[in-house]
């Protein structure tokens, strides 16, 4: 079984709606060898995925693939064949921190080309959220495609 990370900053917000997402996707595009999951960054001990995040999902009739929140480590790091985060900073702080991940690890949205970050809908209203998935939801198809 491959696995596919998506890394955020708390793993709360970004990551589990991605990966959510993309599980959902990966399974209607039948890709059933690809195993998903996300982590934070700098992810609080204790801590749960955002509401609006279950609200997003809960209209799409998903829920999170986890309840709590996991800090990205040196074992999720060398289990994932490809690891995407959601800016550049991360990208760049991955690869310091985690030598096993420097060819493996890229922007979420560099899989359109763009050279753009994922903007974090943290502490903002429902819209911002759906704003951030909508932003996501091209990369996230196009990854499925290309995973074929």
């Amino acid at each position: 079984m491959l696995t596919l990370l998506f890394v955020c900053s708390s793993n709360r917000t970004r990551s589990p709606l991605a990966a959510a997402l993309f599980h959902q996707f990966a399974k209607e595009g039948g890709l059933a060898e690809w195993q998903v999951d996300s982590a934070g960054l700098h992810a609080q001990h204790g801590a749960a995925i955002a509401d609006p995040v279950r609200t997003i999902l809960a209209e799409r009739g998903l829920e999170p693939l986890r309840v709590g929140v996991q800090e990205l480590s040196a074992k999720l790091v060398k289990s994932s064949e490809l690891i995407l985060c959601m800016t550049h900073d991360q990208e760049r702080e991955i690869k310091k921190k985690f030598v096993s991940a420097r060819n493996k690890t890229k922007t979420l949205l560099s899989i359109l080309r763009e050279d753009k970050d994922v903007f974090d809908p943290n502490k903002q209203d429902l819209e911002r959220y759906r704003a951030c998935v909508a932003m996501m939801e091209p990369a996230l198809h196009e990854l499925v495609e290309r995973l074929k």
